[in-house]
């Protein structure tokens, strides 16, 4: 049994099951998590010595390591936007890797450090406090400094950058540079660290980023680190965050089974390839190249020479919120095809007999209802593999192709029934809480209790909130699943409110075997 250490971003479903999840997928690869209540909660860090004494005690008995340098340095993600530690004390942090590396040199660490995000609206919920107030304008004002500095900024521009900077309080502007000064030059150390042989390889996704601004910049210090060092195969940077660890999981799966997965990408849309994702600072096709190289996959264009096909439903022309689909504009049926993509999807499968994987990117933070509803009219759940349209379009896209990737080493699961069962519950899950979820039920949500609840601190009306989430999305999967999927019926079986909001949940659900004998139903329990 290969064993593989594992420390994620955070607590949440997405950074801490998700890998555990696709583990189980596998016959001998097995992950090692610290307890869950060390994590932390939302603002509240994860108890970081904790962590790295239990990393020193389980490192001798894995052969690998995918280590979240956030979590280890700053105690979560969103204390990696938050914290007042300084640099003296991160620095002496990082040293931990080195010790931990010395005590077990055969030990590969893969390693992850985010370029912290500069969210573009005011909200305090995921950052610090003055956020609610600031955001936005710090955001803007960041964008235009670079904008500026790099000579591409109008007149106009320049004039909207100082009006800002009169807005934004010193005080305010101060303690969000000083952090940023912080986690750039940990960023670099990291870089510094696979230099040194520490780290085998280091991931740095971009969170929520965009072509200018404090992200940006980042990015161009730690390629300049990157090109002294010459290390260009051995540190990836590109957009995403919560999908980090499911890749890596992969990565390190294809590594330990010595599989270089040949995947073929079509899209809905001609102009897919070429679009700028929202949250995202290059085109599409660029973002899944990065994912895929990432996990240690190429990028084939002969379909027949394949081990997998990954589906994009891609935005015609500019993408949108799930939540504005419902007043989308003409080309989400001019600039793309989704009869064509999902006819040719149908025919990899029949005549090559190899998994096919879905990526819905049409729309940000859920799915694009017309796009799923054909995918029930086609019969396309009853033979695809992988699914996903959640949050950014590289959340989903990694996610996507890391369940894709396993499922092609071992052919579908063929002849491996309990890693089958696994796999479609986990595609059974993402349907449910990427489109029915996310582009449905928390739609009417919002709807019916603007003003009367907070989505982002549910508190007294936790218990409320969940019964209404579990009966509408129970009701929509017997509504839209009649028959089921893959015949067998969908039972929401836990479903679990993240950081007390709407907005992350963890959520299961199993397929119950249906038997019909005599004119009667008798069901029986497959979940775990």
């Amino acid at each position: 049994m290969n064993r593989i250490l594992y420390v994620p971003l955070d607590e949440r479903a997405c950074n801490y099951e998700f890998p555990a999840l696709l583990a189980g997928m596998t016959e001998d690869v097995a992950l090692v998590e610290p307890p869950v209540g060390w994590m932390g909660f939302k603002k509240k860090p994860a108890d970081i010595d904790a962590l790295w004494a239990w990393l020193f005690e389980n490192a001798g008995q894995c052969s690998h390591a995918i280590l979240s340098v956030d979590t280890l340095v700053y105690g979560n993600i969103i204390n990696s936007r938050t914290h007042h530690r300084p640099l003296e004390a991160c620095m002496e942090t990082l040293s931990r890797f080195t010790e931990l590396k010395r005590k077990n040199p055969e030990l590969s660490i893969h390693a992850f450090n985010l370029v912290a995000r500069v969210a573009a609206y005011d909200s305090a919920a995921e950052d610090p406090d003055y956020w609610a107030s600031y955001g936005r304008k710090i955001w803007r004002y960041a964008c235009l400094t670079d904008k500026a500095e790099r000579g591409e900024a109008d007149e106009a521009e320049r004039g909207e950058c100082a009006a800002l900077r009169r807005e934004i309080p010193d005080g305010v502007l101060d303690d969000f540079l000083a952090r940023r000064a912080v986690d750039r030059a940990v960023n670099l150390a990291c870089v510094d660290l696979v230099r040194d042989g520490v780290f085998d390889v280091l991931t740095v996704p971009k969170d929520d980023t965009a072509e200018y601004g404090y992200a940006a910049l980042d990015q161009m210090a730690i390629a300049k680190r990157v090109r002294e060092l010459r290390l260009p195969d051995r540190v990836f940077v590109y957009p995403g965050a919560d999908e980090v660890g499911s890749v890596l999981f992969a990565r390190v799966f294809n590594q330990i089974k010595n599989y270089r997965p040949r995947i073929y990408i079509r899209y809905s849309s001609v102009y897919g390839p070429f679009i700028v994702p929202r949250y995202e600072d290059r085109p599409l096709q660029e973002g899944i190249k990065a994912q895929i190289t990432s996990l240690g996959g190429v990028v084939l264009d002969a379909p027949g020479d394949s081990d997998c096909m990954l589906a994009v439903n891609s935005p015609g022309k500019h993408m949108i919120e799930s939540v504005e689909q419902y007043t989308k504009d003409l080309t989400f049926s001019t600039h793309l095809n989704l009869n064509e993509l999902f006819r040719y999807m149908r025919y990899y499968h029949e005549e090559y007999g190899r998994p096919v994987g879905l990526a819905e990117v049409s729309v940000a933070n859920g799915c694009e209802n017309d796009c799923m509803e054909l995918g029930l009219l086609t019969g396309t759940y009853d033979y695809l593999t992988a699914v996903g349209g959640w949050n950014t379009a590289q959340n989903t896209i990694g996610v996507v192709l890391a369940q894709l990737v396993i499922a092609s080493y071992y052919n579908g699961f063929c002849g491996r029934p309990e890693q089958l069962r696994r796999s479609e519950e986990f595609m059974a899950s993402r349907l449910a809480s990427d489109w029915l979820y996310q582009s449905n039920v928390l739609h009417r949500y919002l709807a019916e209790t603007a003003g009367t609840v907070d989505p982002y601190a549910l508190g007294r009306h936790y218990g409320d909130a969940a019964e209404y989430f579990r009966h509408g999305l129970q009701a929509l999967l017997d509504e839209k699943f009649t028959a089921g999927i893959r015949g067998r019926r969908p039972i929401v079986d836990t479903l679990q409110f993240q950081w007390d909001g709407i907005f992350y949940i963890r959520l299961h659900v199993r397929l119950e075997e249906v038997l019909r004998a005599e004119g009667t139903k008798e069901k029986t329990d497959t979940g775990e």
